[in-house]
């Protein structure tokens, strides 16, 4: 398994880097953060439910994700993706999540924490917020929210990625959506961790190499994947073709078949 920490990018070049990564010839962890802060909208999700003249005055970029679900703020956070051929996990979407979910339980336990698996699904489509919602196995404490994954599998892999919540401003929260939802209800529905970044991001990469029973390689990117990211950042996740339409035809750098068994938040 390699393991890939690049730090903080752009939101246009995080997305085209997990899309790079399917090219992967082994299973990728990769850990990343956001700078400047960003809205991420699922790939089915009309990008005006965002506020973007909001999103624009405080400079929030406001990204297209390749996964389904429904919007985050990335700004306080240790986001991971997890990249595997989609024939090493299971069929099922609910299943393949535990799984993640499991390894990723594991690097928190160890940190002291008491993570959970939800095993309620509340759906509400006219909600466009992902932390107000709780899927089939994404964690939670005190059954609040605290980690909002989404996964897709296109190219014979499977991409999960996720944020892990180190911090909230749900002022800054509400304000990114037209349809402002109450700070008050965020704060019943969300909470986050403190706790050292390294520490938290060298307890899930250790807990990773345990579930999955894998040697962790620690590499950076390769100079081919990083020049293919900035080129599909700037042809792709930037241009408005991409990111202005909703329910829009799904593509990739390269033409492939349709994505299969994609995941809300």
């Amino acid at each position: 398994m390699d393991f890939i920490d690049t730090g903080f990018n752009d939101a246009y070049t995080n997305m085209a880097i997990d899309e790079i990564l399917l090219s992967s010839k082994v299973p990728v962890l990769r850990f990343y953060q956001w700078e400047p802060g960003a809205v991420s909208i699922g790939r089915y999700q009309d990008v005006h439910e965002i506020d973007l003249e909001y999103c624009a005055e405080n400079s929030i970029d406001v990204v297209r994700r390749i996964t389904g679900g429904k919007a985050v703020l990335h700004e306080k956070e240790l986001t991971y993706a997890f990249i595997v051929d989609k024939e090493m996990m299971p069929r099922s979407i609910v299943e393949s999540y535990k799984i993640i979910s499991s390894a990723i339980t594991q690097g928190l336990r160890a940190l002291g924490l008491k993570p959970e698996m939800n095993k309620l699904n509340t759906r509400n489509r006219d909600n466009p917020v992902c932390f107000q919602e709780t899927s089939f196995n994404e964690l939670t404490i005190n059954r609040k929210k605290f980690v909002g994954s989404a996964q897709v599998r296109v190219k014979g892999k499977l991409l999960q990625h996720g944020s892990i919540l180190t911090g909230i401003n749900t002022e800054k929260y509400s304000n990114c959506f037209n349809q402002k939802p109450e700070t008050d209800d965020l704060m019943k529905k969300i909470t986050y961790i403190e706790i050292p970044e390294k520490e938290l991001r060298d307890s899930i990469k250790h807990s990773f190499s345990r579930y999955f029973n894998a040697s962790v390689n620690d590499r950076n990117l390769y100079n081919r994947e990083k020049l293919e990211a900035l080129e599909l950042a700037r042809k792709k996740y930037k241009s408005d073709s991409w990111n202005s339409c909703s329910k829009r035809k799904f593509y990739l750098s390269t033409p492939e078949t349709k994505p299969e068994g994609l995941r809300k938040k």
